[in-house]
């Protein structure tokens, strides 16, 4: 017990010594981990930042402080969903049956999640216990907002990846941590998928009504909430929850400042977070070089994309031209997406999947096709395409929900894992099509990490299919 206290403790240290000017500093190093660590609003802003920070994977690489975020949010998921292998072997996530509880991957997901939870848990906790008259309260509900933002984010993840999230029913939901983590409450069971869902939405609905600040698009704002409010929706698909998608969406495209980019491809070879499509970006460390080097290490490609992304492009659609690594031009087959001046710069949230999620809950609620063709063009226009005739032929919903996928995979992939979460929503039997290595419906998540069962035991049940070790 005491072992997984300290893990948490040593996580929220490495967290509070990570500063540097300008970027999203921590809390400085004199700071306690317990205690007061919030003493007005310079120390609740400084705090904030660090939530970031862990939001973002912060980390030393190789003695370069750096934002990791490349490995869990771009790769693996993309891993998961088919569209990029590693190139020296298989790796556990390719195929889906051969996933255990011991696997490094599925640890590296839930710990970084975890961390995250906790540092925005001690952030709500010491914002909240903050005498009045020591913040502005505007200022504190929005710290508060963006802080339940970031904890919103790390259980939707959980819950995507982790629960039974197709069944409300299901007690398989998430070890919902809505405290920072001490002795007496190291001990936590999970959740039901309802109860989960439930916690999430009202930390996003929080966050929608006291996020109101204009601040660079590496920090939360309303419309990068209702964004996420978006993607937990329509995961949940209950009744009416179509409707508040399309409405929801359609505010951030009406009413927000975002705009589609004319060329897709801008964003990644001239502008990065800068673009006016980025609803929500990673800013880079200086002098890091982690993305590089896991896409493209010393011109020798880590991860290749698949046969089976490349089979998803039309010969008409000009971008695996600048996607994928051609012989004689760059190494065969690696991901050039973001190679240039930006290739540091990541993406947690862009305009293009706004526009996807509309077309998908119009689909999904028995609306007219037609406009959901047309959301699907607007996407793919802007990525270049003008051939849209398999749009055009996609006459029932289930086809066209397909061709949506597609387009997720396309556009989306290797940014934070919408590429596999989409496929999940389609039926069984046509996600098996994309990736047969999906036997069952528990092979949609994966397990929890073993060593969350050595160090907390009350958590309950592991996920069906898999075993606790």
């Amino acid at each position: 017990m005491r072992k997984f206290i300290t893990i948490y403790i040593f996580i929220v240290v490495a967290t509070v010594q990570f500063s540097c000017k300008k970027e999203l500093s921590a809390l400085p190093s004199q700071s306690k981990v317990e205690g007061n660590v919030v003493i007005d609003q310079k120390s609740a802003e400084i705090a904030l930042n660090g939530a970031y920070l862990q939001f973002a994977d912060g980390a030393d690489d190789r003695g370069t402080p750096s934002v990791t975020w490349t490995l869990n949010h771009e790769i693996q998921y993309s891993v998961l969903a088919g569209n990029v292998h590693y190139a020296f072997g298989p790796s556990e996530l390719e195929n889906n049956n051969l996933i255990t509880s011991t696997g490094s991957v599925p640890l590296s997901i839930w710990s970084s999640n975890y961390k995250l939870i906790n540092t925005a848990n001690g952030v709500i906790e010491q914002v909240s216990a903050l005498a009045e008259g020591k913040m502005a309260a505007s200022r504190r509900a929005e710290i508060l907002a963006e802080a339940r933002f970031l904890r919103a984010y790390g259980n939707y993840n959980l819950l995507r990846f982790f629960s039974q999230f197709y069944n409300q029913d299901s007690q398989y939901g998430v070890m919902m941590r809505n405290q920072f983590v001490n002795t007496d409450n190291i001990a936590q069971k999970r959740s039901s998928v309802r109860d989960s869902y439930n916690a999430i939405i009202s930390d996003l609905d929080f966050a929608i009504a006291n996020t109101n600040l204009v601040r660079p698009n590496y920090y939360v704002n309303k419309w990068v909430a209702k964004g996420l409010l978006a993607r937990v929706l329509i995961l949940r698909s209950s009744t009416g929850d179509y409707a508040k998608v399309l409405n929801l969406t359609q505010d951030i495209i009406n009413n927000s400042s975002y705009k589609l980019e004319n060329n897709l491809r801008d964003i990644y070879s001239s502008k990065g977070i800068t673009s006016q499509e980025v609803m929500l970006g990673i800013l880079p460390k200086q002098n890091q070089s982690t993305k590089q080097d896991a896409f493209f290490f010393r011109t020798s490609p880590l991860y290749l994309v698949t046969d089976y992304f490349k089979s998803l492009f039309s010969s008409s659609d000009p971008r695996p031209s600048w996607l994928i690594g051609a012989p004689g031009l760059d190494e065969a087959n690696a991901l050039i997406k973001f190679r240039g001046p930006y290739v540091e710069n990541s993406y947690a949230m862009r305009l293009t999947e706004i526009y996807l999620l509309q077309a998908e809950s119009i689909v999904r609620s028995g609306g007219s096709l037609s406009n959901a063709r047309s959301l699907l063009k607007t996407v793919l226009n802007h990525a270049g395409v003008t051939d849209v005739s398999a749009v055009d032929s996609a006459v029932s919903p289930q086809s066209l929900l397909i061709e949506i996928y597609k387009e997720v995979a396309r556009n989306l992939s290797f940014e934070d894992g919408q590429d596999w979460t989409t496929l999940t929503r389609l039926p069984l039997t046509t996600v098996q099509q994309f990736k047969p290595s999906v036997v069952d419906l528990n092979h949609l998540i994966l397990p929890i990490p073993a060593t969350e069962f050595q160090y907390n035991p009350t958590i309950g049940d592991q996920n069906p299919g898999y075993s606790k070790f």
